[in-house]
C-alpha cells in the first residue's frame, strides 16, 4: 500500500469517524477490510508520525491503538490462537520492527525541534513493541535491545524515559512467568546487553539528583527515570539474581538505602498527591522484599534496611499520598518477620511493644480520609476493604498483615500486647460512645488481626488464635451494633464493622447461630447507608455459600422464610441507580441475588414472576451501556438459575419465561451488544433444551436463519454459545433444518470452525450433533467433504488438542445406535480413500487414545468396544489384522480411571458449590454455570461399567461365531488379557 497523501487522508478520516458513535461501526468495518492490504501497518506508522495528516492528537492516538490491536491479534499464530484471522505478512512484520522503535525515539525526543508526542500515544507504541517482543524477541528480533541501549547513554532524559518505559513494558511479564529454559535464555540475552548500561544509568541519575548543581527543571524527568530504573531492576531480578547485580551489590544497596531516608524536595509532590519520591521508595521496598525472600545470601545489608524502613515509617504522615509507600514498607517488614531466620531482630519485648505502638496502631486507626471515602465513594471503600489486589492495598490491611506476621513468631507476646490496647480502646468507647466510636472500630480491627491464624478471602477464617474467643467477643461487643437501628448506633461504620466481623468469622459460628443472626442482616439490607446494605449482601451471600463436608450448610427450606424479602430488598438497592452505569456499579448486590436464587431453588416458583420482572427490567437498562462484567455475569446467572429451578417445578411456566425474555434478548441482538450476546445464546439454548418434545417450537424457528450468518461467528466469544444453541436446534428440529436447506449452512460453519486452531473443538462438537441428529441418507452427499476437511488439518497443522478431539469424534460415532454404526463410520473413511481407516486407526487413534482426558475415556472405551464387536469389517481383511492391537488399546484404557456420568443431584450440588470468583471471568466468553443442563451420555446404553459392557458384547459375538474370539485373542498381549479374563471370570462371564 502506497503511503500517498490521499491514502493517509482517507485513513485519518476513517479513524476520526471511529470516535463518533454514529459512524463508528461503518468506519471500523472499512478499517478491517483495509488492514488486510499489505502495507497497512506502515500507513498507520506514517500517520502517527506526520502531524499534517491528522485533525487532532485523538486521531493519532486512534491510529496507535489500531496498530497495537493488529499486532495483538494478527502477529503470530500458535495453538491457542485462531489461524483463520488475517495474519500480517512477513514483509509487514519486518518493516514494522524496523520502523517502530525509531518512530518512538522521534516522538520521545526533545532534540527533534518538535515537542514530544503526548504520553498516551507513546504509551500505545511502547505496548505495541512489548506485544511484538513477546512473540518475536529474541529469536526473530535480536536487535531490539541493541537498538534501545544506545539511547540510555545520552542526556535527553525525555527520550531515556521513553526507552525505560519500553524496556519495563517488555520485561515486566518476567515477574509472573513460569521458569523455563527458554525464559532464562531470554533473560540472559537481555542481561548481557542491558544490565551494565542500566547500572551505569542508575549511578548517573542518582548522582545528578543529589548534585545541587543539577537544574531544578531537570529534576522531574530524572526522578521519573529513577522510578523506571528501579522498576526495571525489579524486572531483571524477578527470576534469578543477575551476576552483574551481584557483583555490584555494595553500590546498589548504597543507592537504595540512601533514597529510603534522603531525597529532594522537588520530588515530594503536592500535599495530597503522591510524588516521584514516594514512588521511588515504594519501588525500593518491593526490591528489598524480593531480595530478602530470594537472595538473602547476597543481601547482607538486610538489618540496615529494616532499621531504615522503620525510621522512614516514623516520618510518613497520615496523608493519602503515603498510603502505597506505607503498605509496601510494612509489607517488607512482614516478610522479614515471617522469615524466622531474622527472629532475633524483633524478639526483645520492648521491640515488640514499639512495633505494635509505632507501626500497627497508627496505621490501623480509621482516618478522616477513610470516613470521607465511606460517605463520598462507598463502592471504592467496599472494594478497598474486601478485595485483595495490589491496587487495593491499604494501610489497615498492611498493618493487620504485619500483626499476623508477628503473631506467627511471637503469638503469646503479641496477643498480650494487642489485647491490652483492645481493652483500653473498649474502655474509651464505653466512657463516651458518641465521641470515641473510632476507638471501638480500632479494637474490632485489632481483635480480628490477632484472632485470625489462617483465612482466604472467599472462605473466611479457617483457623483462629486459641488465646482469643471470637464468639464471646462477638456476643460481648459486636452483637449489640448488629442489633441496633441506624439511629441507635454511635456510627454507621460500627454497624459495618459488626457485619464484617460476622463475615470474617462465619465459619466459627454454628448453623443455628448463623440462622439466628440472618434476620438482622436482612434488616440491614434496608439501610439507607450504601456501605451497610452492601456489606449485608456480601455477608448473606458468603454465609449461604458455606460448605461443610462437601455439602452446602444451608438448604432451600432454611432460607425460604425470608428469601423473597431478601431478594426484593436487593432489587430496591440495585434499582436506586439512575443510569445504566450506576445500576451495574454494585456487583456484590447482584451476586447475592444469584446466591439467593441458587439456594432457594424451586421454593421461589410461586413468586418467580416478580423476581423475573425485576431481573428483566435491570437487564433492559444495563444493556444500554454494559460497564461491569461481574455484575453482568451475576445478572445472567440469576436469570438462568431462575429458569433452571422454576421450570422443572412448574413446566407450564416455560412459555412465560420465553415471553418475558425474548423481548430484551431480541433487543440485545439487534443492537449488537457484543458483551451480552454469548449470555443470551446460552439462555436461549437452556430454554430450548427444556422443551420436553422433540419438535422445534415456532418461537425459535425464526431465530435460526440469523444464527447462520457469518457476521455473528466473527466474534470469538460467540462461538461456544452459538455451537451449543445450534446443537439444541438440531436436537429439536433436524427434519425442519434439512427441509429448509439449512444443513449446508451448518456444514459451512463446521468448515470455518475446524480450520481454526482456537475453535476446532467446537467444530467437532457441532459435527457430532449433526451426525447424531441428521440421517445418514441426508448426510450422504456431504460425508466425504466433511472428513476431508478434518483430515487436511490432521495432516497439515494438527495440534495435540485437535488429535484428541478427532479421536473422541471417531469413538463418538462408533457409539451411535443407528444405520449399522460403526461399520458406517469405517465406510465414510473408506469413501475418501480405500484403506484410510486402517491408516487412521494404526497411526492416530490407537497410539494416542490413552492420552484422552478422563471425562472422554468412557465414550472412547464404548466406541472401541463396539468397533471390536459390532463391526463386520473389523473382523475381516484387511482390518482384522489390527483387531488384536485395538483390543490391547481398549484393555489399556480400562486400566485408566473412567469418569462416570453424574446424576442430576450431583450436578445441582456442583452448581451450588461453584464459586464464580474462584473460576474467574474471561473477557471474550464466560460460561453460565446455571444454564448447563444435564448432558446426554452418548454411551448411556452401555450401563455404568464399560468393562462389563465389553464382556457382554464379547459373549454375544462368541455366541454368533463360535471359535472366532480365541483365534483373535491369541494375538493379543497376555499381560493385559489375563487380568481382564480373571475379571470376567469373577463376573461369571464366559467368552466361549
Amino acid at each position: 500500500m502506497e503511503t500517498s497523501a490521499e491514502h493517509l487522508a482517507l485513513l485519518s478520516s476513517l479513524l476520526a469517524q471511529t470516535l463518533d458513535p454514529s459512524q463508528r461501526k461503518s468506519a471500523e468495518q472499512q478499517l478491517v477490510q483495509a488492514q488486510q492490504v499489505p502495507g497497512f501497518p506502515q500507513l498507520l506508522l506514517t500517520l502517527i508520525q506526520n502531524v499534517q495528516y491528522q485533525s487532532s492528537d485523538a486521531v493519532r492516538l486512534a491510529a496507535a491503538i489500531k496498530l497495537k490491536n493488529i499486532c495483538r491479534s494478527s502477529w503470530l499464530q500458535d495453538e491457542e490462537e485462531d489461524s483463520t484471522s488475517p495474519v500480517l505478512s512477513s514483509g509487514d512484520k519486518e518493516a514494522l520492527k524496523a520502523d517502530i522503535l525509531p518512530l518512538l525515539v522521534s516522538l520521545s525526543s526533545n532534540s527533534s525541534g518538535n515537542p514530544p508526542a503526548p504520553t498516551s500515544i507513546r504509551a500505545q507504541l511502547e505496548e505495541t513493541i512489548a506485544i511484538v517482543a513477546e512473540k518475536d524477541f529474541p529469536e526473530r528480533w535480536p536487535g531490539l535491545i541493541d537498538s534501545i541501549v544506545p539511547h540510555l547513554k545520552g542526556t535527553d532524559y525525555e527520550l531515556i524515559l521513553g526507552m525505560l518505559r519500553t524496556s519495563h513494558t517488555i520485561f515486566y511479564r518476567w515477574r509472573s512467568a513460569f521458569r523455563s529454559d527458554e525464559l532464562y535464555s531470554e533473560i540472559n540475552f537481555v542481561l548481557e546487553r542491558f544490565a551494565s548500561p542500566h547500572l551505569e544509568l542508575l549511578q548517573r541519575v542518582d548522582g545528578l539528583l543529589f548534585d545541587q548543581a543539577t537544574p531544578i527543571e531537570a529534576v522531574p524527568a530524572l526522578g521519573s527515570c529513577l522510578v523506571l530504573l528501579l522498576q526495571t531492576f525489579n524486572d531483571l531480578s524477578s527470576q534469578d539474581l543477575p551476576p552483574q547485580f551481584e557483583d555490584n551489590m555494595p553500590m546498589i544497596t548504597s543507592i537504595l538505602s540512601r533514597w529510603i531516608l534522603q531525597g529532594r524536595a522537588e520530588l515530594e509532590g503536592d500535599e495530597d498527591e503522591r510524588g516521584a519520591l514516594q514512588e521511588i521508595r515504594s519501588s525500593i521496598c518491593e526490591i528489598i522484599e524480593l531480595y530478602a525472600k530470594r537472595y538473602l545470601d547476597a543481601f547482607g545489608q538486610l538489618p540496615t534496611f529494616v532499621q531504615a524502613i522503620w525510621e522512614m515509617l516514623g516520618k510518613c504522615g497520615s496523608s493519602e499520598k503515603y498510603d502505597v509507600l506505607v503498605s509496601k514498607a510494612v509489607g517488607f517488614l512482614s516478610t522479614v518477620v515471617r522469615m524466622g531466620s531474622q527472629r532475633e531482630m524483633f524478639q526483645d519485648p520492648s521491640t515488640l511493644e514499639q512495633l505494635c505502638s509505632a507501626i500497627i496502631l497508627p496505621n490501623i486507626v480509621l482516618r478522616e480520609a477513610d470516613e470521607e471515602l465511606f460517605e463520598d465513594n462507598p463502592i471504592e471503600y467496599i472494594r478497598r476493604d474486601f478485595e485483595t489486589s495490589v491496587e487495593n492495598d491499604t494501610r489497615r490491611k498492611a498493618a493487620s498483615e504485619f500483626c499476623r506476621a508477628l503473631m506467627e513468631q511471637f503469638s503469646d507476646e503479641v496477643t498480650s500486647i494487642v489485647s491490652r490496647y483492645i481493652g483500653q480502646y473498649l474502655q474509651g468507647f464505653a466512657a463516651d460512645p458518641a465521641s470515641n466510636w473510632k476507638q471501638k472500630d480500632t479494637a474490632i480491627y485489632l481483635l480480628t488481626s490477632i484472632a485470625t491464624k489462617s483465612s482466604t478471602s472467599q472462605h473466611g477464617v479457617s483457623s483462629t488464635n486459641t488465646l482469643v474467643d471470637v464468639v464471646q467477643f462477638f456476643s460481648d461487643h459486636v452483637f449489640q451494633d448488629l442489633q441496633q437501628s441506624e439511629s441507635e448506633c454511635a456510627s454507621p461504620i460500627l454497624q459495618v464493622d459488626a457485619i464484617k466481623y460476622l463475615h470474617t468469622f462465619r465459619n466459627q459460628l454454628t448453623k443455628e447461630q448463623l440462622l439466628s443472626v440472618l434476620p438482622l442482616l436482612v434488616k440491614h439490607l434496608e439501610s439507607s447507608q450504601y456501605v451497610t446494605c452492601s456489606y449485608a449482601s456480601i455477608t448473606i451471600e458468603r454465609v449461604l455459600a458455606i460448605a461443610r463436608d462437601g455439602r452446602l450448610l444451608f438448604s432451600s427450606s432454611d432460607v425460604q422464610p425470608f428469601s423473597e424479602s431478601i431478594l426484593m430488598a436487593l432489587f430496591r438497592n440495585i434499582e436506586r441507580g439512575s443510569t445504566p452505569e450506576k445500576l451495574a456499579e454494585n456487583d456484590y448486590l447482584m451476586k447475592c441475588v444469584m446466591r439467593m436464587i441458587t439456594t432457594s431453588r424451586a421454593a421461589l416458583a410461586p413468586a418467580y414472576g416478580a423476581i423475573l420482572g425485576h431481573l428483566t427490567a435491570i437487564l433492559a437498562e444495563v444493556s444500554k451501556n454494559p460497564s461491569n462484567p461481574r455484575f453482568n455475569q451475576y445478572l445472567f446467572e440469576s436469570i438462568s438459575a431462575l429458569v433452571r429451578f422454576v421450570v422443572p417445578a412448574q413446566p407450564g411456566d416455560l412459555s412465560s419465561f420465553e415471553d418475558a425474555l425474548f423481548g430484551p434478548f431480541t433487543s440485545i441482538l439487534q443492537s449488537d451488544v457484543a458483551e451480552f450476546a454469548p449470555y443470551v445464546f446460552q439462555i436461549l439454548s437452556q430454554m430450548l433444551e427444556l422443551h420436553s418434545d422433540s419438535q422445534m417450537p415456532e418461537a425459535y424457528a425464526s431465530l435460526l436463519p440469523p444464527l447462520l450468518m457469518p457476521a455473528l461467528w466473527e466474534q470469538r466469544g460467540n462461538v461456544p454459545a452459538l455451537v451449543r444453541l445450534l446443537r439444541a436446534f438440531l436436537s429439536k428440529g433436524s427434519d425442519r433444518i434439512v427441509a429448509n436447506g439449512q444443513l449446508q449452512s451448518l456444514l459451512g460453519i463446521y468448515q470455518k470452525l475446524i480450520a481454526s486452531r482456537l475453535n476446532d473443538s467446537y467444530g467437532f462438537e457441532l459435527l457430532e450433533s449433526i451426525f447424531e441428529n441428521i440421517s445418514t441418507t441426508h448426510m450422504e452427499p456431504f460425508k466425504g467433504r466433511v472428513l476431508t476437511l478434518m483430515l487436511t488439518r490432521l495432516q497439515s497443522s494438527k495440534t495435540d488438542k485437535f488429535v484428541k478431539s478427532f479421536i473422541y469424534f471417531v469413538c463418538f460415532l462408533c457409539c451411535q445406535q443407528k444405520d449399522h454404526f460403526p461399520d458406517y463410520v469405517i465406510s465414510i473413511f473408506e469413501s475418501v480413500q480405500p484403506g484410510l481407516f486402517l491408516q487412521i486407526l494404526q497411526g492416530v487413534i490407537l497410539p494416542e487414545i490413552q492420552s484422552l482426558p478422563e471425562r472422554n475415556r468412557r465414550v472412547a472405551a464404548v466406541g472401541l468396544s463396539r468397533l471390536l464387536t459390532a463391526s463386520q469389517q473389523m473382523q475381516t481383511s484387511p482390518l482384522v489384522q489390527v483387531w488384536p492391537a485395538t483390543l490391547e488399546a481398549l484393555l489399556r484404557l480400562f486400566l485408566l480411571p473412567q469418569a462416570l456420568s453424574k446424576g442430576s443431584q450431583a450436578d445441582e450440588d456442583d452448581l451450588a458449590l461453584a464459586d464464580l470468583e474462584e473460576q474467574g471471568f474471561q473477557a471474550s466468553y464466560s460460561k453460565l454455570a446455571a444454564s448447563e443442563t444435564k448432558k446426554a451420555d452418548p454411551a448411556s446404553f452401555a450401563g455404568p461399567d464399560v468393562r462389563e459392557y465389553f464382556s457382554h458384547q464379547l459373549a454375544g459375538l462368541s455366541a454368533q461365531a463360535p471359535g472366532k474370539i480365541p483365534q483373535l485373542w491369541q494375538a493379543a498381549d497376555s499381560s493385559l488379557t489375563s487380568p481382564f479374563s480373571e475379571y470376567m471370570v469373577q463376573k461369571g462371564d464366559k467368552l466361549v
